[in-house]
């Protein structure tokens, strides 16, 4: 609900008959007003108070509207007052385009009319109130991500050892042999295992997702072929994967970690949910549209779902080889596209396999490219 609260307004002009027929048209009983009769004074008050709306006269001595406001919307603390300029100059553009240039909201002709000004001041205010307002609720919510980012680590780290611990116990019981299972036991012990393997994935992801979304600093010159290298040593594929890397001796501005994870879950996802017996996977950068594609020939994705794969937790239910997907790995790579300022889309026929397309990627010319680099 919107709560009353006393705004100050700060008038300028040199002619104090002005500031007293503009302060008596504007005056209300939840309102402070403050006249200057120069730039300066008005400067020495912004110091001391917080003002809700400016209203400065075009035409002063020494320091005239034009400067002030210059000066005014140039310091951080004061950028954000609203301005309006009070003015009997004509209402050329050339006028109205300098004012606005500085940042200037709105202007008021001389001579005044009262009840267009008590109007105009109402409304500006009004937004003044909404800003303060949103900015309350904005403020709010970054300390509850915060929160939320914290306590999602922190439960993830707490989850982590203990589910270790299990993971552990299950291979040395498997290795040892200490339990001869068989049918449906033998199937009940997969079944934990598979369910330990799942829980273990969701922790990681989380964690990855905790850290990896956190800003959007960091962007440094990535060369992508290194990356895919990298990316596909650790992913180890087996035999009948096939991954063809096009054109990606190149370089764009990117967060390291973000591009590494952002290529290892769609190269995981391309390889677990395949259902050929070769899996054919093609990853290509195309320099002139400057995008960054992966390829696959698996069962592809219908278009209906190519904005829920991207959800949060949200998973489609196909798993023909391979683990579960905890669901958060296409959102991780949304997330980690966002935070770099490119794009992602999936383009794909059915049953013909699917492209993950990043686009609007910034490329960077360097003097000496990954495979130089491989030979020295």
């Amino acid at each position: 609900m919107k709560q009353n609260r006393k705004h100050t307004i700060l008038l300028v002009d040199d002619m104090p008959q002005n500031l007293i027929a503009l302060k008596s048209v504007l005056e209300h009983p939840e309102r402070k007003i403050i006249t200057c009769l120069s730039g300066n004074e008005a400067l020495q008050v912004l110091l001391k108070e917080k003002v809700s709306l400016i209203l400065v006269d075009v035409q002063m001595p020494e320091m005239d509207g034009y400067e002030f406001v210059e000066i005014v919307k140039n310091h951080p603390d004061t950028a954000y007052i609203p301005t309006i300029f009070v003015t009997a100059i004509s209402d050329e553009p050339k006028f109205m385009n300098k004012a606005y240039d500085l940042g200037a909201i709105d202007f008021l002709f001389k001579p005044l009319i009262t009840e267009v000004t008590r109007k105009k001041v109402d409304s500006f205010l009004r937004i003044w109130d909404y800003d303060q307002e949103l900015k309350l609720l904005n403020s709010k919510l970054h300390e509850k991500n915060v929160e939320l980012e914290q306590f999602g680590n922190i439960l993830a780290h707490d989850l982590k050892t203990p589910l270790g611990n299990i993971k552990g116990l299950l291979e040395i019981i498997e290795e040892d042999h200490f339990l001869n299972l068989k049918g449906e036991s033998a199937e009940m012990f997969e079944m934990v295992k598979t369910s330990t393997a799942i829980m273990s994935n969701l922790i990681e992801d989380l964690l990855h997702y905790t850290k990896c979304v956190q800003n959007n600093e960091g962007k440094e010159n990535v060369n992508l072929l290194a990356v895919a290298d990298k990316v596909i040593k650790l992913i180890n594929p087996m035999g009948n994967v096939h991954i063809e890397k096009v054109n990606l001796d190149n370089n764009i501005i990117f967060q390291p970690p973000a591009i590494h994870q952002i290529l290892s879950n769609l190269l995981s996802n391309a390889i677990k949910f395949n259902d050929k017996e070769i899996t054919e996977i093609k990853i290509e950068f195309n320099t002139k549209e400057r995008t960054l594609s992966v390829m696959d020939n698996g069962p592809g994705i219908e278009e209906k779902h190519h904005q829920k794969v991207f959800e949060m937790f949200q998973t489609l239910g196909n798993k023909p080889r391979g683990e579960s997907s905890t669901g958060i790995g296409l959102g991780l790579v949304k997330k980690l596209v966002e935070r770099n300022g490119v794009n992602i889309k999936i383009n794909n026929a059915p049953s013909s396999g699917s492209e993950f397309l990043i686009y609007d990627l910034v490329v960077e010319n360097v003097n000496q490219n990954y495979s130089e680099i491989q030979k020295t």
